[in-house]
């Protein structure tokens, strides 16, 4: 993981937009730079039209959410630094040899790690949508592939997405007729 420059801290936004393209992080921005320029100009350009002690109390306000904001990009960037180390494609190999272990809750948590640094990861979410299934938990595995499915570039998966759709189907209807059978052995019984 590259070391954001100090820099970046200043401007509210900037250092997840810079790693991450988050866009709650460019919409942060842009607030950001439409308030500076507000108040700018309230200041500077139509003084006349903003009282001296609505510019002063509007001063404080940007300057105790810009302070805010340079705060928790620190904070955001610390405890990134504290997850474990490995890159993500290291992380995502670890859990896939987890899943093909069959070790179910090791290899959700190393897929859960990864989305937690990355929510954009395609295949970390489609491998967590495949271990879902496997574990018969189908809502969760459902709300994977939903997701998967709105993201950027979810094209290039398109089939397996389709794949796993069809095959958490067909896992969701043998789980209702094995819940049957066994409902219908008990009331024999």
């Amino acid at each position: 993981m590259s070391r954001m420059p100090w820099v970046a801290y200043a401007w509210p936004g900037l250092p997840q937009l810079a790693r991450d393209g988050n866009w709650t992080a460019l919409a942060v921005a842009f607030v950001a730079a439409a308030l500076l320029n507000s108040i700018l100009l309230g200041t500077c350009v139509w003084s006349e039209l903003v009282a001296p002690e609505l510019r002063i109390i509007c001063w404080i306000v940007l300057g105790s959410a810009w302070c805010l904001s340079v705060g928790y990009s620190v904070w955001i960037d610390r405890r990134r630094k504290s997850q474990p180390s490995g890159t993500d494609e290291q992380l995502f190999e670890r859990a896939l040899e987890e899943y093909l272990k069959g070790n179910w809750f090791e290899a959700e948590r190393k897929l859960a790690m990864l989305l937690r640094r990355n929510d954009r990861d395609l295949e970390a979410r489609l491998l967590m949508a495949t271990l879902l299934r496997h574990t018969k938990r189908f809502d969760e595995a459902t709300t994977q592939l939903n997701l998967l499915v709105r993201m950027d570039g979810a094209h290039r998966w398109a089939l397996e997405i389709h794949r796993e759709g069809e095959l958490l189907n067909q896992a969701r209807q043998r789980n209702i007729t094995s819940v049957t059978v066994d409902l219908e052995n008990r009331v024999a019984a």
